[in-house]
């Protein structure tokens, strides 16, 4: 069964999500309120205002985006993959034990779903999403073009790419280093497997194959026992 949303538009908006990772837990700074308010407000500067904001999610926003949106789409986008790349001792690891969450690096193709925010909510629901995505610098707000599955229509997306000169970027890890990982570290938000296993849950419930998620999956279960 899939774990219970923690990462909830309330406790991120009332700082509950910020006990679970009090400031400079672990080594690492978190972002100040100042630093993420100028941070909505470069990122919404980037485009038009009357282009449509769309988030572009290929993780957990899949299945628990957590702002508000008026509208989803299915789509892909190319020249970025997906791919488990960074140590998280903050949702699904601890110090003792890390656990690996999944980013984008350059490469390939990357399925998931897009979200239409309303341009008179962009900011609150910006904020929102950066109080998830951005609290410890480990990704970088992006532009980039994604295509809709049903139509075929090519869309501008706000996404989160992993910045590479962030010392939890790890892109050097071996297959079975992965899976072990994956199967054996657990955080305040849950097991690092059910962030596995939900992407590969809603993944297939979108009509999505990807063939090297599902082979992750059965090692990790194999790794488990399961």
């Amino acid at each position: 069964m899939p774990d219970k949303p923690i990462l909830t538009r309330e406790a991120l908006l009332n700082g509950e999500v910020e006990r679970f990772a009090p400031a400079n837990y672990a080594g690492l700074t978190r972002m100040s309120d100042e630093e993420r308010a100028e941070l909505v407000q470069h990122t919404l500067s980037a485009v038009s205002d009357d282009t449509e904001l769309w988030i572009f999610g290929y993780g957990s926003l899949i299945w628990n985006p957590a702002f508000e949106f008026a509208e989803q789409r299915k789509c892909w986008i190319s020249g970025f993959e997906k791919k488990f790349c960074f140590w998280t001792m903050l949702s699904r690891g601890t110090a003792e034990n890390p656990g690996l969450m999944m980013g984008l690096i350059e490469g390939g193709q990357c399925n998931g779903m897009a979200f239409r925010i309303e341009r008179e909510k962009a900011v609150t629901e910006l904020d929102i999403l950066f109080r998830r995505e951005m609290s410890f610098y480990v990704y970088k707000p992006t532009w980039l073009d994604a295509r809709c599955v049903d139509t075929g229509v090519v869309f501008k997306t706000l996404t989160f790419v992993v910045d590479t000169s962030n010392e939890r970027y790890d892109n050097n890890l071996s297959w079975a280093e992965i899976v072990r990982t994956i199967a054996t570290a657990e955080g305040p938000l849950g097991r690092n497997c059910d962030y596995l296993f939900q992407l590969s849950e809603k993944l297939q419930e979108l009509g999505y194959v990807e063939d090297e998620l599902e082979e992750l999956v059965r090692d990790v279960r194999a790794y488990q026992g399961g």
